[in-house]
């Protein structure tokens, strides 16, 4: 007798793929008659209206949080940054040697294409961006983008981040930037390997997030090895550049690592971050945010708002588009209602530190998820 064909979970993804619920069903129907069972009807089966489904998790403990710290707020710094480095798995990284690849001209600036071996078969891509007229000649923007390619920055298309990177080349900022673990040309961190796929932006197999869930596996998370490819890559800038101040814009994502960043630099001075602060609690949950900036039990420790206020007392920008709100549509939704209240927390920060009044705001009206250059550049000065 030849064995019975059973389905793995594979061969029931690629049935069912990302269907509705009634597809489901139909699906595995399909799979059961084609073993010869007989399927029991479907009304047998337990539904979702028979059950009590507002699960709620308890309160965050935040037990590191600024409001629940009774030292100096230099001490609270120490505690919470340390922290902090061991949830995301950061670890001081080395400099490292770059190579150009190649150069060209847009819309007046000179951009140049340099790849980073950041270790054992690992490249890291960046882009740097070189005004014709140099503003600063010991500062640059390390500019981050957010969920999509790096290249949309540097003026490949005009999506959600509107190209913030070169237009802040045109106003005479050096700008790098690098393009993140997980997007673009690093979709695949394994993509020269055949039989292995370590992705998260790569939509063709269906969103698996394995570069996410690996680094779990290991106790690291795909934030903190960013932040580690953006100290690395601004370590590079200072020592080839001459470079000792950095400012930071980011959207997004990019702009979670903007407040995140910070904390392990010495050289920032100013922080641009768009469609983030507001509480972790609700950004997967409630505004269905994926899992890059995930870290797994920061909020027994700690929220956004000790993480942006790490950077205290240096200058910071909260950006948000008037709505970029909680609906079914928007996955981003980063202008939420925990954004006043995260705010306040954060002020309360800089103030502890003599600096409330470097923390400020800015909506801008009928806009969605997306930069505001006029903003950005008002900012930074340019």
């Amino acid at each position: 007798m030849e064995p019975q064909w059973l389905p793995t979970r594979r061969d029931f993804i690629r049935t069912v793929g990302w269907a509705p619920p009634a597809a489901v069903g139909i699906a595995l129907a399909g799979i059961g008659c084609a073993q010869g069972v007989q399927t029991m009807d479907d009304s047998f089966y337990v539904r979702p209206e028979e059950l009590r489904l507002r699960y709620r998790a308890p309160k965050a403990e935040r037990q590191v949080s600024f409001s629940r710290h009774g030292g100096s707020p230099e001490e609270w710094r120490e505690a919470c940054r340390r922290k902090l480095a061991e949830l995301i798995g950061y670890e001081l990284p080395e400099v490292r040697e770059a190579r150009r690849l190649r150069v060209a001209e847009h819309e007046g600036v000179r951009v140049e294409a340099w790849v980073m071996e950041v270790g054992e078969g690992t490249s890291m891509p960046a882009y740097l961006l070189v005004p014709p007229a140099p503003r600063a000649g010991d500062r640059a923007v390390m500019a981050i983008h957010g969920h999509g390619n790096v290249e949309a920055i540097v003026g490949q298309t005009d999506d959600y981040h509107h190209c913030f990177a070169l237009r802040l080349a045109q106003a005479g900022h050096l700008v790098l930037c690098p393009a993140l673990r997980g997007f673009g040309p690093l979709a695949n961190m394994t993509a020269r390997d055949p039989g292995y796929c370590l992705d998260y932006w790569a939509w063709g197999r269906g969103p698996q997030f394995t570069l996410v869930t690996d680094g779990f596996l290991r106790g690291e998370t795909l934030i903190g090895q960013t932040v580690e490819d953006l100290v690395r890559w601004e370590k590079w800038l200072a020592r080839t550049h001459g470079v000792r101040e950095v400012d930071v814009a980011g959207i997004s994502y990019g702009g979670d690592l903007a407040i995140t960043y910070p904390a392990f630099s010495d050289r920032l001075r100013r922080i641009y971050a768009s469609g983030t602060l507001g509480s972790i609690v609700p950004i997967f949950a409630r505004c269905y945010n994926a899992p890059a900036h995930c870290i797994p039990g920061i909020l027994r420790w700690m929220d956004r708002s000790d993480i942006a206020g790490l950077s205290a007392p240096r200058p910071i920008r909260l950006h948000y588009g008037e709505l970029d709100t909680p609906g079914p549509d928007n996955n981003s939704a980063s202008y939420n209602e925990t954004v006043q209240p995260a705010l306040t927390e954060l002020r309360a920060i800089y103030g502890a530190f003599g600096a409330a009044d470097r923390v400020s705001l800015h909506v801008t009206p009928a806009a969605k998820h997306e930069m505001d250059n006029d903003d950005l550049l008002a900012f930074l000065g340019g």
